[in-house]
């Protein structure tokens, strides 16, 4: 492969590795979104749950306390679901991290490769220095060496 083909594939790499990376971004956020709204769903529950039971020191009638069950029960089966985005939003993380790692293992390979070849063509091209440079050599000597003799 060329050195420009290998440059357009490096690049395509790193789009890939940063297109990976935000998706992986989202993720998190999506993630740590879940996790808020099932924090709230359980901080609104424990405040209701104490407005309906009565913890304030007032009165409230069959009527009231099993409307408020309900409402709780319903609560409960809100936050059932909210668990059940958060394992699907951790599942999703997951699959996004490892297509970030495999996406960043390529790309550092790449790197690496291109790397390797700009060492190789620096080497190929000291030997061919040093080879121009002996050759001068060699003739500046002999032209040394026929100047002095013909004196």
């Amino acid at each position: 492969m060329s050195r420009d083909q290998l440059e357009v594939v490096q690049r395509l790499a790193e789009r890939h590795e940063k297109e990976a990376g935000m998706r992986l971004s989202n993720a998190q956020g999506s993630l740590a979104s879940a996790e808020g709204q099932l924090k709230q769903i359980s901080d609104y529950r424990q405040d209701y749950h104490r407005l309906a039971t009565g913890d304030q020191g007032s009165s409230i009638d069959t009527h009231q306390l099993q409307a408020a069950r309900h409402f709780l029960s319903e609560l409960d089966k809100i936050a059932g679901r909210q668990r059940t985005a958060i394992r699907q939003a951790e599942q999703a993380l997951e699959q996004q991290r490892v297509s970030w790692v495999e996406a960043k293992r390529r790309l550092v390979a790449i790197e690496q490769l291109r790397a390797k070849r700009k060492k190789a063509r620096l080497f190929i091209e000291e030997k061919r220095e040093q080879r121009l440079l002996d050759e001068l050599y060699v003739v500046q000597t002999r032209f040394s060496a026929r100047s002095g003799f013909q004196e």
